[in-house]
């Protein structure tokens, strides 16, 4: 996963593997791709040249001539961005201590790149000089945590440890580090989307529905699976509930959608 961005767009790479998500773990051919450009509004030489970058850097394997499926590596990564379904995804209460991870100079920019990617997945902010902090309160116990950053492409040399003893004014500094009125309010506003668009897939099956099930979702479930948890001190957690509820009910349908799609689409079933 240490090539996965933490910026979520909707390119051609990330519009193949969210498809393949879906039909996983069903074969995708190529010969259609020219269906999937129609949809999306992508050249389908684009969608080609995606296709064997993926397979290049692992993220497919192509098993025979023109039939694709997910790796093992993406395998992992599908479900690692989809931990947001899992009620054992969450937090516990906070006791006000800390994690903090500290990252050596001298490491070169794509690692140290690949590092912050990782430390951004479970909602650290840079702290201090070289020390990336958060809240204490996530499930995983440090070292759990530690292998989890580790795949997700921490460099070798960080360390990871808690810190219970923070000085308060820096403690209470810290707690500022997270925009959390802008999040919250791009999850009230994403949620609207999710509900208004329930209305559209009550329709009957178009482009525009297919398109906008999968650019809606993929953005919901990009801003669930890179929630940083935090605790109630911090921020209260019913906006994050609240599109995690619409988005759990909007993705079952959306599912459902494109699972008969699919098959048009060059998905071997």
């Amino acid at each position: 996963m240490d090539d996965y961005p933490f910026k979520r767009e909707m390119n051609p790479r990330n519009i193949i593997l969210d498809l393949m998500g879906v039909s996983h773990p069903n074969p995708m051919e190529a010969a259609h791709l020219n269906e999937i450009s129609v949809i999306f509004n992508v050249p389908v030489n684009n969608l080609r040249v995606a296709l064997t970058r993926l397979v290049a850097k692992g993220m497919l394997d192509n098993t025979q001539r023109g039939v694709y499926r997910l790796s093992a590596k993406a395998i992992v990564r599908n479900e690692f961005t989809r931990r947001w379904k899992s009620p054992q995804y969450s937090s516990q209460q906070w006791d006000g201590s800390w994690i903090a991870c500290h990252l050596s100079k001298g490491t070169n920019r794509s690692l140290r790149t690949k590092s912050i990617n990782a430390l951004n997945w479970f909602g650290f902010k840079p702290g201090l000089d070289g020390m990336w902090v958060r809240p204490n309160n996530l499930l995983q116990s440090v070292p759990d945590l530690l292998s989890q950053l580790r795949n997700l492409g921490l460099e070798a040399s960080a360390q990871v440890f808690s810190l219970n003893d923070v000085e308060p004014i820096l403690a209470q500094s810290w707690q500022t580090l997270w925009a959390t009125d802008e999040l919250d309010k791009c999850y009230g506003q994403l949620n609207k989307k999710l509900l208004n668009s329930f209305k559209q897939l009550q329709n009957p099956k178009t482009k525009t529905t297919l398109l906008e099930t999968c650019l809606l979702g993929s953005e919901a479930i990009h801003y669930l699976a890179t929630d940083p948890q935090l605790p109630n001190e911090i921020r209260p957690s019913q906006h994050y509930e609240q599109l995690r509820t619409t988005m759990l009910e909007y993705d079952q349908i959306g599912r459902k959608i494109w699972l008969q799609e699919l098959p048009t689409l060059g998905v071997l079933t």
